[in-house]
């Protein structure tokens, strides 16, 4: 059958790729004979799934074994329901793992999978099992490991397979148009769903030797479906094949875009292209034309400061179109706008700042922004709150967590440049020698320090307590005199909350005390000094009182998430205010250290900073970067002694 303009293609699995055989008579059977005694040996860690089927049932009071005949009633029932497909999930993986389990995919499908793969086309699942339910099983075929196939999976918590706004929110979250991606399904509801939402869809029937009732819309094997070839443009850096764009061929990519193209305008041939990139890690082009223009960002798959001697997982630019999808849900007005998201390609395609800069380079010339203390603190209060169990219920903030596990290399790459390799000779660090030689010796000698720094890495690593944009500095945000916008979550895990906060404290901080270094005539930046720390100070207060007024609305409006909930409040009225104050206090205390690690590491680590690295007198840059050496250890020391931020004005007031 033929399927036009196709750019990407969603597969159910059992009956489509799979055998219902194989689901009814290998997985269930095997998930039903396990799930008495699982439950039995695992109830507290099965909590949220119990708790979700006791409200589900209506029932708080249900015991162990009411939950255990519930799911076998469910399963009996053939019910597509979630907290039993994520048990069956948890128990399929020691099948799997085992390896009592093998997948059944049908040889056709294999074939024509690779086919699509090969051909560029974005694969993706929607099955009522759960993704992790769903990953395992391609994991795990007969054929091997086809997990690399797939840029993506979807179950039922986007919505009812028999719904059509199931269908448009997985075309939101491919980023395609919905009419661009083929479903196929042997259930003719989901198909019917899909059309409604204006998806392509195949129906997959299995058991006829001809399609039904000579229905031109079903086939009976993968091999079937035919796909017009796509134009060599669109195909270039398609999803399946990485390639480095250059200038040269970026507008190819883009041409093979419809939705792209159009907001360019004009021909190809009338857009202009421009490398801008000046960070560490990958290519960032301007595209501009007769009716618009794009920021096309590429990840390379090593560390450009460095080059291919450090490898570095394409990956982080999926990770990154994640958190910013993340953030424009819960902060919109503060993140650039995102067109297009290419997986395999590892790039994104998002809105152009022609009017900002990055704030880094405005505050190093002296310039003031009068917003965006107040903006990023409203930023971090959304994120932060939002993100975290204060909003989320356990399993929802449990499966955002999940999502961003794999950013495990660039959470690496802080844990060794913050936290590690500043405190001994590590072959890529640098500081301005001769004159810092004696302080960085220092500092590696420093037990007291170390030890500090090793604690706050105990809490990067350990304190999962909301989505954060992991490299979040004064040079990945873009500022006007009215607008402020948070780029480059490419960093982007589930981590203290205080992470974000520190690091932004710890760079305005580095922008005062490098400021002698820019002084034509001594004094002359003073009053910009002032003004970097009056914005420190907005930051903070913002942060504070707008993350704590979204836990007070919370409460009122009887929301909230997993932790504190309202009704621990009916009887404790105190409870609110006192819980506040704790956990701002906690991330208050946290900002500090994570704002000491992160200047001490761009003074004596790898990658500095163009606050310092533009003073061209080697003896008042080293003057100036001592002062933040010092005035870091005393932050990280000391944190417990610093009540506010006023307190961290007056200290670095003493080092400047």
């Amino acid at each position: 059958m033929d399927a036009g303009g196709v750019r990407a293609i969603v597969l159910d699995i059992e009956g489509t790729t799979s055998s219902i055989a194989f689901v009814k008579e290998q997985l269930f059977p095997f998930a039903r004979s396990r799930i008495p005694a699982y439950v039995r040996d695992h109830e507290s860690e099965l909590q949220d799934i119990l708790d979700q089927i006791r409200r589900i049932e209506g029932n708080e009071q249900l015991d162990t074994s009411q939950l255990i005949d519930v799911l076998l009633r469910w399963m009996t029932e053939d019910r597509k329901i979630t907290p039993l497909k994520a048990l069956q999930g948890i128990i399929w993986k020691q099948g799997f793992d085992s390896g009592e389990l093998r997948a059944h995919i049908y040889e056709d499908a294999t074939r024509a999978l690779r086919r699509w793969h090969e051909r560029g086309l974005g694969l993706y699942v929607y099955s009522s099992g759960s993704v992790a339910a769903q990953k395992l099983l391609f994991a795990h075929t007969q054929q091997g490991d086809l997990t690399p196939l797939f840029s993506g999976y979807f179950d039922t918590t986007t919505g009812s397979k028999l719904e059509a706004a199931s269908y448009t929110k997985i075309a939101a979250a491919i980023a395609l148009p919905v009419d661009a991606i083929l479903f196929l399904s042997d259930h003719p509801g989901e198909i019917q769903a899909a059309a409604a939402a204006g998806m392509q869809g195949i129906l997959v029937d299995r058991e006829a030797a001809a399609p039904l009732d000579g229905d031109a819309g079903a086939i009976g094997t993968f091999d079937e479906v035919a796909l017009p070839e796509a134009p060599p443009q669109a195909r270039i850096g398609g999803p399946g094949a990485y390639i480095a764009l250059t200038p040269d061929t970026v507008g190819r990519y883009l041409a093979g875009r419809d939705e792209i193209a159009a907001r360019l305008g004009g021909t190809p041939a009338q857009w202009m292209t421009r490398e801008v990139g000046d960070g560490n890690l990958n290519l960032v082009f301007i595209v501009e034309g007769p009716a618009g223009s794009v920021v096309v960002k590429q990840a390379l798959p090593y560390v450009r400061l460095v080059g291919e001697s450090w490898p570095l997982p394409l990956s982080r630019s999926h990770f990154e179109h994640l958190a910013l999808v993340e953030q424009a849900r819960w902060a919109k007005p503060f993140v650039p706008v995102v067109y297009h998201a290419d997986s395999a390609m590892a790039l994104i395609v998002i809105e152009y700042l022609a009017e900002h800069v990055v704030l880094r380079k405005g505050l190093i010339r002296g310039i003031r922004y009068p917003n965006f203390g107040q903006h990023l603190g409203t930023f971090l209060a959304r994120m932060l709150y939002f993100t975290s169990d204060l909003h989320l219920s356990a399993v929802v903030k449990r499966r955002l967590l999940a999502d961003f596990l794999g950013n495990s290399a660039m959470c690496r790459i802080s844990e060794d440049l913050i936290f590690d390799e500043p405190y001994f000779s590590a072959p890529m660090n640098r500081h301005t020698s001769p004159q810092l030689d004696a302080l960085t010796s220092v500092l590696r000698r420093d037990t007291p320090l170390k030890l500090a720094v090793q604690e706050m890495k105990w809490c990067f690593q350990n304190c999962a307590e909301a989505l954060v944009h992991g490299d979040l500095h004064t040079g990945s945000v873009m500022v006007t005199d009215l607008d402020t916008r948070v780029i480059d979550p490419e960093f982007a895990f589930y981590g203290p909350m205080g992470f974000d906060i520190g690091a932004l404290i710890g760079n305005l901080l580095m922008a005062y005390l490098s400021q002698p270094g820019h002084e034509r005539v001594p004094g002359e930046r003073r009053s910009h000094q002032a003004y970097l720390l009056a914005q420190a100070q907005i930051l903070w207060d913002t942060f504070s009182a707008s993350f704590a007024q979204l836990w007070r609305r919370s409460v009122a409006g009887a929301s909230g998430g997993s932790i504190y909930q309202p009704r621990l409040n009916v009887d404790a009225p105190d409870l609110l205010p006192m819980a506040i104050d704790t956990r701002l206090r906690a991330v208050w205390e946290h900002a500090l250290g994570f704002a000491g690690s992160k200047m001490i590491r761009r003074i004596v680590g790898l990658a500095h900073v163009e606050d310092f690295e533009s003073i061209a007198d080697p003896d008042v840059r080293a003057a100036c970067e001592g002062n933040v050496l010092r005035l870091a250890r005393d932050l990280l020391l000391n944190r417990g002694d610093y009540q506010d931020m006023s307190r961290v004005i007056d200290a670095a007031k003493g080092y400047a």
